[in-house]
């Protein structure tokens, strides 16, 4: 015998028989529906039943427990939910009068709502033996059924925990996958770029930007709101203002000069945004002036941004387990053939 398991075995001998669950549909007192399965184990929740009445003193007394308990479990958020059956005659106005005097906010079924039906084979033993109210039962997700019968209440508290987790239900929040973001970042001439600092931005107010640290070329965000305060709109911002020099040379100002005679034209967007090399939106001899002085060192910048990226400022998608894959092109200013 696996002595491991004689805990568990002992439990479910002093709590009751395990069965498995009929199949049921109520409408609680606000007239709401709810299907046993279909709304609930067969989404994984383990679902806590009680069967009461209104005038049962032991119920009125417990009544403030069990919805501490409900409380403790996340109140119906998360992987439990807690419901309560009269097994008199309760009709709707009685049953919100109890759930008003005990401030109960789980589902409750009046006679009115179908608790009759639902609560028929719990009365009638068909779970283990019903020793009358208030009556706990714990199903699990594939529809095991545990009673919780005797003792007082802090017994039949721990008793209701333990069943619980037996369940593999915690009552507290999953953690929901991040979003993902890769990156491909390339110049003009498909070779790939290091070096450029990202940070997400809320698109309608700039001022409020976060850097964003990488893990090789991509980032993860798990919860917008703690990690970016302030942000509800985030957007990928690209920028990047070091190697101003590198790879320019008078080959460089020599294309320019044949785009503007009309011997080479170059019609793609990068390449244009990196001829025109002063940022007055045209390119001209001007732009090979400035290129010629950066070359040589009397200007020791361009007068517009040494990269410019295609596309800049791209809104972020952050859904749970999403990956959004992200392409950029980088013109770096000047450089008309890439070495």
């Amino acid at each position: 015998m696996n002595y491991l398991l004689l805990p568990l075995l002992l439990l479910a001998f002093i709590s009751g028989s395990s069965q498995t669950a009929a199949d049921f549909i109520v409408t609680d007192t606000d007239l709401v529906e709810h299907k046993l399965y279909e709304d609930y184990l067969d989404k994984g929740i383990t679902m806590v039943v009680k069967l009461f009445f209104v005038d049962c003193p032991p119920c009125n007394n417990f009544a403030p427990h069990f919805q501490s308990l409900y409380e403790e479990y996340g109140s119906g958020n998360y992987d439990v939910e807690f419901m309560e059956l009269t097994t008199s005659n309760d009709d709707d106005e009685k049953v919100k009068e109890f759930k008003d005097l005990h401030d109960i906010t789980f589902p409750s079924i009046s006679i009115e709502g179908g608790a009759s039906f639902a609560a028929d084979p719990f009365i009638n033993d068909v779970y283990g033996d019903f020793r009358g109210t208030p009556s706990m039962f714990v199903i699990a997700p594939d529809g095991t059924v545990v009673i919780t019968r005797s003792g007082g209440t802090n017994t039949r508290l721990t008793s209701l925990r333990e069943e619980i987790e037996l369940t593999g239900a915690t009552g507290a929040p999953t953690s929901a996958p991040p979003a993902a973001f890769s990156l491909a970042m390339t110049d003009a001439f498909g070779q790939d770029i290091s070096g450029v600092d990202l940070t997400i931005r809320s698109a309608a107010d700039p001022s409020i930007a976060y850097d964003v640290v990488l893990s090789g070329q991509s980032f993860l965000i798990a919860d917008l709101a703690a990690e970016y305060p302030g942000i509800t709109d985030p957007v990928l911002h690209f920028s990047k203002t070091d190697e101003i020099r590198a790879k320019l040379t008078p080959l460089d100002i020599l294309q320019i000069r044949k785009h503007i005679l009309g011997i080479t034209r170059v019609s793609e967007p990068e390449l244009l945004a990196a001829a025109d090399t002063n940022g007055d939106g045209i390119v001209s001899p001007l732009d090979m002036l400035v290129l010629q002085k950066v070359i040589i060192g009397v200007f020791s910048e361009f007068p517009k941004p040494s990269h410019t990226f295609f596309p800049n400022d791209i809104p972020l998608d952050v859904i749970s387990g999403n990956t959004q894959n992200i392409q950029v092109t980088v013109s770096k200013t000047g450089d008309m053939n890439g070495f």
